[in-house]
């Protein structure tokens, strides 16, 4: 397991999948059937030794919004963004035609 992430690598890829979307798939946006999602509490995430004691929920429409505001102020983007932005990029991953569920 990495320690470190590298910046570069994931604004690559990420870019990388956002071409293969738009130029291959030819699409422009991506249609999100569900806007509601469980979160689960940041105190609690990444702990593996017990279960969520509870979830909430999010939004995906939030999360386009503040998404929308960075773009728009972008002195306003930081780091704490990403919770937003990954919310995102997860439907989207299972919104593309060319998603398939390992149980599917």
């Amino acid at each position: 397991m990495p320690n470190k992430v590298d910046i570069d690598v994931l604004r690559s890829v990420t870019n990388c999948i956002l071409d293969f979307i738009e130029k291959d798939l030819k699409m422009k946006s991506v249609e999100l059937p569900n806007t509601l999602y469980w979160d689960i509490p940041a105190s609690q995430i990444y702990d593996m030794s017990t279960k969520p004691a509870e979830l909430s929920c999010g939004s995906l429409e939030d999360d386009y919004d503040f998404v929308l505001s960075s773009l728009r102020s972008p002195d306003n983007a930081v780091p704490l963004d990403l919770m937003h932005v990954a919310p995102l990029l997860s439907a989207i991953a299972r919104a593309v035609p060319s998603y398939k569920s390992p149980a599917e």
